[in-house]
């Protein structure tokens, strides 16, 4: 098998002179909020489908390892899940599904409505080889937690990234968070656009925009790593595939992977980073939504960086953020699930064994 780092920088397109990216559905700014397209709201028969699904579950003494996307039907949400594709593939990347009614649920049960309702839009991946693989609950793990690559299991600033999935060849396409109890204070969520920040910068600093197209080292965070694999995974910030911008960013990884790479950050990659920084920081740029209970916001992983504000817990028992995390690959585009399809596209013929 190839290393998992070699998968992730072979047949990279070649960047020509770099242009403003015009794409009038992904080049949105603050102003976002007012579309109609990202809030989409569950019904009363869809709650009752879903809670006919949970008591399958329940029955058949299924959880989060053992269920399936045989067990968990919801047809009235699969009838929707064609348009809201559309909007995270071509639209503006955000969908927030509202209505969601997580009353009759433990917090254990929300992360299997979570899994299944996210298994309807994409094939849902492994978040950690033992613990977290099917869900990660963003919640606040106590200070004794000491991976300062995972922001989210604590109540700090959490600034805006991707989630880059360094166990697989392939970074999410989507990302889902529902939202079960929501934080005393602050913890609001921030979404910008790639396409927007992209064109920000290149107005700026057309120099230096070259620089985050070139490969950079990430330090996978501590669950993420092979015990076995490389040390770093490497990937540019920016890149265009299929016509489409993608990015790939967490400077929090950035910095001590290439340190751990041992090629540090120059001055001039570092005066790019620090000007991405704080494009990222612009209120003028990023629709900004406090998730409530029951509220499930999906964002394109590959079209959108992510981010959450610092936030307080209420002191009660049962006060703590909680938010049910799931990371989906799409089976609608590109080679799908097929592993021959897979294959053709992830390992170049040159790399194929010969007969």
């Amino acid at each position: 098998m190839l290393p998992l780092s070699l998968l992730q920088v072979q047949d990279r397109p070649t960047v020509g002179p770099i242009a403003p990216i015009v794409h009038a559905e992904r080049a949105w700014t603050a102003d976002v909020a007012r579309r109609g397209d990202i809030a989409f709201d569950l019904d009363a028969a869809t709650n009752r489908e879903i809670r006919a699904a949970m008591d399958f579950v329940r029955a058949n003494g299924l959880d989060l390892d053992t269920v399936e996307q045989e067990d968990f039907r919801v047809p009235r949400f699969a009838r929707a899940v064609p348009d809201l594709r559309r909007r995270l593939d071509s639209g503006c990347g955000i969908v927030v599904i509202r209505g969601i009614d997580l009353d009759p649920y433990d917090d254990g049960e929300t992360g299997i409505v979570a899994w299944g309702l996210g298994n309807y839009l994409g094939r849902p991946i492994r978040q950690a080889l033992k613990r977290d693989r099917r869900l990660f609950s963003v919640t606040d793990k106590g200070s004794g937690y000491g991976d300062p690559t995972r922001i989210g299991a604590t109540t700090g600033e959490s600034r805006p990234h991707t989630d880059n999935g360094c166990l697989e060849p392939r970074p999410p396409c989507y990302i889902g968070l529902l939202c079960v109890h929501q934080a005393a204070s602050g913890g609001t969520s921030r979404v910008l656009s790639a396409v927007s920040v992209h064109n920000a910068f290149l107005r700026e600093r057309p120099d230096l925009i070259g620089l985050l197209y070139e490969p950079f080292h990430f330090r996978p965070p501590q669950l993420h790593a092979w015990p076995k694999g490389p040390p770093t995974i490497v990937k540019p910030i920016f890149e265009r595939i299929d016509g489409e911008l993608r990015i790939h960013y967490a400077r929090v990884m950035v910095e001590p992977g290439m340190a751990m790479a041992g090629t540090p950050i120059d001055p001039r990659q570092r005066e790019a980073l620090d000007l991405l920084d704080d494009i990222l920081a612009r209120d003028d740029l990023a629709f900004s939504h406090a998730l409530q209970r029951g509220e499930f916001l999906v964002i394109n992983n590959l079209a959108t960086v992510h981010g959450r504000g610092a936030y307080a817990d209420a002191p009660q028992a049962n006060g703590r953020r909680l938010l049910q995390r799931i990371w989906l690959w799409r089976r609608h585009v590109g080679p799908g699930l097929d592993p021959v399809a897979l294959d053709a596209r992830e390992f170049p013929a040159e790399h194929q064994p010969t007969g």
